[in-house]
């Protein structure tokens, strides 16, 4: 203890002098770098859960106080180290071990801190090199390592640990070991004495580092040597492992910062229960270190907090298993006490947090009995669990009488009355939690009347049912039917429709609960003998009607029923039932006119005839006549309207032929037809006819084909007269004679043609494929034609360029521009000073052009190209583009602030690659726009010089920025 606090005044002055100040005392840190959290999982439990405590202890050591420290480094030299150990699979342990210690020692400031090596294996085989700090000397005694032996862990730590013992006032005694094996030796005991050692070095006040390098394919939790190095470990914290020799470096160069850092040391934790609470046996082993447990008082030391959270969990459960309530997880004697790195003593107090204990929710296992009857009023037993005195029992929403707790696990209760069926029994406890179980009132239905008893085969006869105990759900049967229920809202009353029978007689009545329950009334209901009623056949009304059928008809009787099928002349007719003495049917038909005979044929194949009663009789076609053919002339190539007037027309059946041809015609009336005429064989007079089946109408000569009249064409000239061979423009064809239908040729290619006037056509040019004059001619529908012979001439496509969106661009290429013109294609290519351009092609007047790179500036040709060879040339200027102006800071959101933290900086012509600088060093800052950057303030303190700098190497203004 002497020499602790010895080596506490050692470190103070240090720091003092350190900070520049000469005071004859030490006193405490001005900050407070330790915080220690308790939180409680789960916040509520029974009494008869558990909950687990967790103690998250952080610290933060100061970055500008660095402590001397005396560290020696052991070095496992064992056999397991070599590359030809099989379960290396090759890999050099021994070599990576000692190329990383070499790192370590690199990394040191050995201007305040001293180191020493303790190489093992064996208990014989122990070396040491003596604390130094000649870092060349150390690592040449590293390189001489070789591997060999076993691996006796307890010695190689009782030697550090000498040489510790006299380990100067002012520094702070460190161990660093790293092994990749079992501790094997003293045989039997390996395990335990390494243990021992670790915690006798650990007393003594040195902080222990543990490194397990294990093999590639082992699982860290399930290792022995990392759990072994685990518990050996200041805290867990202060152990690491790597799996083969991967990050063996990084580790030791993450022990090498920590060292002479720390946030806390001789640290003591305790954690007091409250009395409401006990530890769970076995729940804090798992920490590092273990606590000493005394009752519910649970104690952690350890040398040093370093920069890292420790967490401590327990588990903890209700002492009492009736009382509940909300409780502190601990007690006000929970404290964590430490010095911090001025050697000032400090203690904070665990704030606790609550936990809600409750009883287990009630549960019920068995209700005996679990059937009862409507009326209720039996004594039943709920067996269960966790019943409390005050429950309550209710069957349904009806509070059971006489609840009596017999026990935690039974209850007795009197039923209440009920309708039948099924019911949730529930046993409430005072605190409100609830058990939920069945409860079933059965009873057979009983009837005390019913009306009517009797009813005819067909059933549908309505029936009351009085009585009591009838369920929602109920089924009816008479005899083995089952009939349609109307009426089933009251326990005590049911109304059905009965079901068909086949034979009449008496049948039981049976009534059927959901539930299984029911009741049968022998020969309840009487099924009547239903009436003899065999169909009659009148009379079919009207007796006559034509042989194409159609005509509606009247089948009068009696018995008529609605699944009668009619046959008239032994073909069936469409029949509609009207009444059961008359039936509608459309009559189908006839073969021949004359008398036939009517049938009727019931759903069992009776059939009723009456002999001769219906009568077919023949068409009488009227016979037409002509008075007129409008107009009576037209082209032998037919297609003429012409309107036939005359009487007698017939829709359907008056067909037309002119000559021996039949020609399309219309009925519009009685009196008049729409005719198209055929096409003629020759010009002249022929006949033109009307029949009506064999009732025909002529009119002589009464329709004149005619030859067409040609008349001559002429063009007189066309406006205008050229254009390009893509075609597409609209030109105008004047001339004499032309008529609707006239079509243009331009040499052999036919233009869309569009009728104007007599004297004047409207033409779209086609396309053609080669340039020149070609002849142009119009053809009339009668066949005329005229040509102008070299009418038309095709000329090239040349293009032409009238302007550019910008006549200049940087020589670093890749800006956009437009160049705009005429003529252009969709195969048009662009070159700028000989090099080829990216093209986009918008329209024949314009394209957009990505510019290529030139390796000078100056005024150079740009050039379009058609797909037909034509060109077009204009000058483009290359520079070297506009002055990029320097950055400039505006503002800041703060001017001061602590490591971590996030500020603002507004200006102009911030780019995505902009850096930030403190002073000379570039610091972390996050692109937000030209105008705004965001930073993250670096570690340190004091005043620095707050500069933007841009890629092209401009720097901003000097700002000043405070880190606290």
């Amino acid at each position: 203890m002497k020499k602790r606090q010895k080596m506490i005044a050692a470190i103070m002055s240090v720091v003092l002098v350190m900070c520049g100040m000469l005071a004859p005392v030490a006193s405490a840190a001005t900050a407070d770098y330790v915080s220690i959290t308790k939180t409680v999982t789960p916040t509520s439990i029974t009494v008869l859960e558990e909950s687990e405590v967790n103690l998250a202890i952080k610290g933060t050591p100061p970055v500008n106080v660095i402590v001397p420290n005396d560290v020696i480094l052991i070095i496992d030299k064992s056999g397991s180290m070599s590359p030809t150990y099989a379960p290396n699979n090759g890999d050099d342990k021994m070599t990576n071990a000692k190329e990383a210690a070499k790192g370590f020692i690199d990394l040191m400031d050995l201007t305040k801190h001293r180191v020493g090596i303790v190489d093992f294996s064996s208990t014989n085989m122990i070396s040491s090199y003596p604390l130094s700090t000649d870092k060349t000397a150390v690592k040449d005694y590293i390189s001489a390592i070789n591997s060999n032996g076993g691996t006796a862990t307890g010695d190689a730590v009782s030697v550090a640990t000498g040489m510790l013992a006299d380990h100067r006032p002012e520094a702070q005694p460190v161990i660093v070991i790293l092994t990749d094996g079992d501790a094997t030796e003293p045989k039997g005991t390996a395990y335990e004495y390494a243990k021992q050692k670790a915690a006798e070095a650990k007393e003594a006040g040195i902080v222990f580092y543990t490194i397990a390098l294990l093999n590639t394919n082992d699982n860290p939790d399930t290792s022995g040597p990392n759990t072994l190095l685990k518990e050996m470990s200041t805290t867990a914290a202060h152990h690491h492992f790597v799996l083969g020799s991967t990050g063996l470096s990084e580790i030791y160069a993450a022990i090498v910062k920590e060292i002479g850092q720390a946030s806390a040391y001789d640290v003591v934790v305790k954690d007091v229960i409250d009395p409401n609470f006990e530890l769970v046996p076995g729940s804090a082993d798992t920490n590092i270190p273990k606590p000493t447990i005394n009752g519910n008082e649970l104690t952690w030391s350890f040398q040093e907090l370093k920069n890292s959270e420790l967490n401590f969990t327990y588990k903890i459960r209700p002492v009492s298993k009736t009382k509940t309530g909300t409780f502190p997880v601990s007690t006000a004697d929970s404290i964590i006490t430490y010095k911090d790195y001025a050697g000032a003593q400090r203690t904070k107090l665990i704030a606790s947090t609550n936990v809600t204990v409750k009883l287990p929710a009630p549960v019920i296992t068995s209700i005996v009995e679990p059937v009862g009857h409507p009326n209720g009023g039996e004594t039943v037993t709920i067996n269960g669990n966790y019943f409390v005195e005050g429950a309550t029992v209710t069957f349904g929403a009806v509070a059971a009488t006489n609840v009596k707790i017999v026990s935690s696990t039974q209850i007795t209760a009197t039923v209440p009355a009920a309708a039948q069926g099924t019911v949730s029994v529930m046993v409430t406890n005072p605190d409100n939690q609830k058990a939920i179980t069945n409860y079933q009132y059965k009873a057979d239905p009983i009837v005390t009347s019913y009306t009517p008893d009797n009813g005819p085969l067909s059933g549908g006869t309505t029936v009351m049912i009085n009585g009591n105990y009838f369920m929602q759900g109920a089924s009816v049967k008479f005899g083995e039917n089952a009939a349609k229920i109307v009426s089933n809202s009251s326990e005590t009353y049911l109304k059905v429709y009965t079901p068909a029978a086949l034979v009449p007689g008496l049948v039981s009545l049976t009534i059927t609960n959901p539930d299984g329950t029911t009741v049968t009334v022998a020969d309840a209901f009487r099924y009547n003998e239903p009436p003899k009623t065999d169909p009659v056949l009148t009379s079919i009304l009207p007796e006559t009607g034509l042989v194409t059928g159609g005509e509606v008809a009247y089948i009068e009787g009696e018995y008529l029923t609605g699944d009668m099928k009619v046959y008239i002349g032994g073909k069936e007719a469409a029949t509609t039932f009207l009444s059961d003495s008359r039936l509608k049917v459309i009559v189908p038909a006839g073969d021949t006119p004359g008398q036939v005979d009517v049938s009727v044929v019931d759903a069992n194949g009776n059939t009723l005839t009456l002999p001769a009663a219906y009568t077919y009789t023949a068409i009488q076609h009227p016979v037409p006549t002509i008075t007129s053919v409008s107009p009576n002339q037209g082209l032998i190539s037919g297609g003429t309207i012409v309107y036939i007037t005359g009487t007698n027309f017939v829709n359907g059946t008056t067909k037309v032929l002119v000559g021996d041809k039949t020609a399309d015609s219309s009925y519009m009336s009685a009196t008049r037809l729409k005719v198209t005429i055929p096409a003629g064989d020759a010009a002249g007079f022929v006949d033109v006819k009307v029949a009506n089946e064999d009732q025909v109408a002529v009119a002589a000569q009464a329709f004149e084909y005619t030859l067409p009249v040609i008349v001559p064409i002429t063009i007189t000239s066309i406006t205008p007269n050229t254009g390009v061979t893509t075609g597409g423009n609209v030109v105008y064809i004047d001339g004499t004679n032309f008529s609707s239908g006239a079509k243009a040729t331009f040499g052999t290619v036919n233009a869309t043609t569009a009728y104007v006037s007599a004297t004047r056509l409207k033409v779209t040019v086609p396309a053609v494929a080669t340039e020149g004059y070609v002849d142009v001619t119009v053809t009339s529908l009668d066949g005329a034609t005229a040509t102008l012979p070299q009418g038309y001439e095709y000329t090239a496509l040349v293009p032409t360029i009238t302007s550019l969106s910008a006549d200049h661009a940087n020589k670093a290429g890749g800006e956009v521009i437009y160049v705009y013109g005429t003529n252009f294609d969709s195969s048009i290519t662009v070159s700028i000073n000989g090099v080829s351009a990216k093209v986009v092609y918008l329209s024949t007047t314009s394209v957009k052009v990505t510019v290529p790179a030139s390796a000078t500036t100056g005024v150079v040709p740009l050039v379009v190209t058609l797909s037909n060879g034509y060109t077009a040339s204009i000058n483009f200027t290359y520079d070297n583009g506009p002055a990029i102006p320097g950055p400039t800071i505006t503002s800041l959101s703060v001017t001061s602030g602590s490591p971590g933290s996030v500020f603002y900086i507004t200006g102009t012509n911030f780019s995505s690659t902009s850096k930030v600088y403190f002073g000379s060093t570039q610091v972390t800052r996050s692109y937000i726009s030209s105008t705004r950057l965001k930073v993250t303030i670096p570690q340190g303190s004091g005043t620095y010089n707050v500069t933007v700098v841009n890629s092209d190497g401009q720097v901003s203004n000097i700002v000043v920025f405070t880190v606290n």
